[in-house]
């Protein structure tokens, strides 16, 4: 008997907060049309920091299931890299790919690389929590040579609710953060972001969830157009 499967696709690993419900959606309209499937992990939201850094052990526990899928790259698709200082995410990276051999991207650095390729010198934030996210993330964004202009919040602490956000509220404060900024970045994974204009006003959006996609898109050797 002939065996006629056909060769899977090229398969991608994407590690998301278990409190997330945009990645994956967003994930699957920007790989759609692509000869590549996405595989999930979820790490648990609450329990993923050790310290200042990350719990490094949860997040080798997905890396390993999803190179049982045998994805081709890997990224934490999530934005709390920012909040702790980039660094914690670049470890994290490092430990990874020392115990898969696979390249490891993950959205804060995927941020950080845009902003400095684009020339981008007065970015303007939208979070989704209080003044005291932004003001952190601003600072943290501050120490990578990025200049934070102006900033609005959304002002939700529980992070499943950011998935609520209207694109039509997100978009007006998108609007308001583009006011003097060369770009808009909208900083959460678990916001609607991707579903918003690539410009605004003559303003780029750059949206958290999209940059980590078109990151892992790069590490495993792909366009991103």
């Amino acid at each position: 008997m002939t065996d006629t499967t056909d060769a899977a696709p090229l398969a991608l690993g994407v590690i998301l907060p278990s409190s997330n419900r945009v990645v994956e959606r967003a994930t699957e309209a920007r790989l759609a049309g692509r000869p590549v499937a996405a595989c999930y992990a979820r790490v648990p939201y609450g329990a993923m920091l050790r310290g200042e850094g990350y719990d490094e052990s949860v997040f080798l526990t997905a890396a390993d299931l999803l190179t049982d899928a045998g994805v081709a790259a890997l990224c934490w698709n999530a934005t709390r890299g920012a909040a702790l200082g980039f660094t914690p995410d670049e470890r994290l990276c490092a430990t990874v790919t020392r115990r898969t051999g696979l390249p490891m991207v993950t959205t804060a650095l995927a941020a950080r690389d845009r902003i400095r390729d684009g020339g981008y010198r007065r970015l303007g934030l939208v979070v989704q929590g209080g003044t005291e996210e932004a003001e952190l993330v601003g600072a943290r964004f501050a120490q990578a040579g990025i200049a934070i202009g102006a900033a609005r919040t959304l002002g939700i602490t529980e992070n499943r609710l950011a998935a609520a956000v209207s694109p039509s509220r997100l978009e007006a404060a998108a609007r308001e953060a583009a006011q003097g900024s060369d770009a808009v970045l909208i900083w959460s994974t678990n916001l609607p972001g991707w579903r918003l204009p690539a410009v605004l006003d003559g303003v780029p959006l750059l949206d958290a969830t999209s940059l980590g996609t078109e990151a892992l898109l790069r590490a495993a050797g792909l366009s991103v157009t």
